[in-house]
């Protein structure tokens, strides 16, 4: 398994969410990185660990309490301040350190210049511990950190990487200029992509912290936070996500005008809500936050594709289905607009329009197309009758996902969610929210999602688990007398956990 700096973090804050805190990964962490250090270099004694003020520098704050209690002499340098250290859990092991004054040295370099005077003292180490900067960095390192590692390759002593070489983009497969030049890594959990090139490759050895197989398997918060962009400072109308949501009909208007607002309230900047005049003027009375285009009759007609289309143009995702109905008339509209649809933007197929791409599988070949079925509507789609037990359920939705080459979300009391390659179970949601709409609302919060998305897949987890939560939240006051409406206001509160 390899994985990036955002699944890193992911799989971070599912642990926390499953109940082991970061601060304790971070103490594994340390502990492992020590007794591998004790068993490859067992005749030094004098190890010196050169720390940052981010998180990887507190992974060598914990290594050098654990190496301390080996009995071995401990020198600590931070470059940086006290004040400095980014976050609470790397504080809090720094403040240990304080605190052994007889077993750990404690040096503070404040800035380049202040490497001299500890020039003499690393002349005389056995070994250096290389714990300035993790996988996070996205740039070139700073000073004091520039001029450190420069130092560090210079003294002709035997380093060990944590997690990753200092001074490496760990997303990349590619050496830098400046970084460590380490004789072993000792990376956590899993590799990472930079450590599958071949001069570090057999050099690096990974090490278990303790993670929760769970924590991976399961959607969770960290899903959330890695598929939810934050929004630049002076970002203007549009930049954050604009959503099409095509559908309704003389028979439903209350489904896409839920998946409207819901994409809204997931933070797109602009929904564009397409239904027949049938059901226009109920909807535009409801709130003046919708943009609505009608479009004449009682249903879609194929004569209203070129004007969606042209509408999609300034639009960057499509959610198509909502409230759409069943007559001939309708399915024929989708499966018209199926055809003409671009190949580059995500489109969201959802309830009746599921019938029309029954049996038209053909339609979808290479465009970016989520469904999102309940199990009745796998059942159509597939000729799939699904077992009770969600295990069972995973091999079935990816092998549908991947004959297809399409993201399934399948909805139930647990979700299940494929591209084909990944698969992931949501667990989030409440008995309440079999209430009608709340599909609706899921596909809404899942347009726009991938109207911003870096990664298709996560933003599917992420609309499942954040669906499921905001359910959660609203059934704390309401049970099972929720409406779908209630999740959507409970949205934002969750939102508000990530941002």
């Amino acid at each position: 398994m390899v994985l990036t700096a955002e699944e890193v973090k992911m799989i971070d804050l599912n642990a926390e969410e499953l109940g082991v805190s970061v601060l304790q990964l971070m103490e594994n962490a340390g502990a492992s990185a020590a007794q591998a250090i004790l068993d490859r270099f067992p005749k030094a004694e004098k190890i010196a660990i050169w720390c940052g003020t981010g998180n990887n520098g507190g992974d060598g704050f914990v290594t050098a309490r654990h190496l301390a209690a080996a009995k071995k002499s401990v020198t600590v340098l931070l470059f940086g301040t006290e004040q400095k250290i980014r976050s609470e859990i790397a504080k809090k092991n720094y403040k240990i350190l304080t605190t052994m004054v007889h077993s750990v040295r404690l040096e503070v370099i404040r800035d380049s210049t202040q490497l001299a005077k500890v020039k003499g003292l690393l002349s005389s180490q056995d070994l250096f511990v290389d714990a300035l900067l993790g996988v996070g960095l996205r740039k070139e390192p700073y000073e004091p950190i520039k001029s450190a590692i420069k130092l560090l390759n210079s003294l002709k002593v035997p380093i060990v990487s944590l997690d990753v070489p200092s001074g490496i983009f760990s997303d990349r497969r590619e050496m830098q200029k400046l970084m460590v030049n380490a004789s072993l890594v000792v990376t956590f959990h899993a590799t990472k992509p930079c450590l599958l090139i071949e001069e570090l490759k057999e050099k690096t050895i990974v090490r278990g912290i303790g993670v929760p197989p769970e924590a991976e398997l399961f959607v969770g918060k960290g899903d959330l936070a890695i598929a939810f962009p934050k929004r630049k400072e002076n970002s203007h109308k549009g930049q954050n996500g604009a959503v099409l949501v095509v559908g309704g009909s003389v028979f439903y208007s209350g489904a896409p005008l839920l998946a409207s607002l819901a994409a809204l309230r997931t933070g797109a900047d602009l929904v564009y809500t397409c239904v027949p005049t049938a059901v226009a003027e109920t909807m535009r009375a409801v709130s003046p936050n919708l943009i609505i285009r009608s479009f004449q009759g009682d249903f879609f007609s194929e004569s209203h594709v070129p004007e969606i289309l042209d509408l999609f143009k300034k639009c960057d995702s499509l959610v198509l289905g909502p409230g759409i109905g069943d007559s001939s008339v309708a399915l024929s509209f989708v499966r018209k607009l199926l055809e003409q649809l671009p190949a580059e933007k995500p489109i969201i197929i959802d309830a009746d329009a599921f019938k029309a791409v029954k049996s038209n599988f053909e339609l979808l070949q290479g465009k970016k197309f989520f469904l999102t079925p309940h199990h009745g509507e796998f059942k159509l789609l597939f000729n799939n009758q699904l077992p009770e037990d969600w295990k069972e359920q995973m091999a079935i939705v990816q092998d549908a996902a991947k004959a297809h080459a399409i993201t399934l979300l399948l909805k139930g009391q647990k979700d299940v969610i494929s591209d084909g390659l990944q698969t992931k179970v949501n667990r989030t949601g409440h008995p309440g929210m079999t209430v009608g709409g709340t599909g609706d609302v899921l596909a809404g919060v899942l347009g726009a999602l991938l109207a911003v998305a870096k990664n298709d897949f996560r933003a599917t987890c992420a609309a499942a688990y954040l669906n499921g939560r905001a359910g959660e939240l609203a059934a704390q006051t309401l049970g099972n007398s929720l409406l779908a409406t209630d999740v959507i206001e409970h949205i934002s509160a969750v939102l508000k956990t990530v941002v």
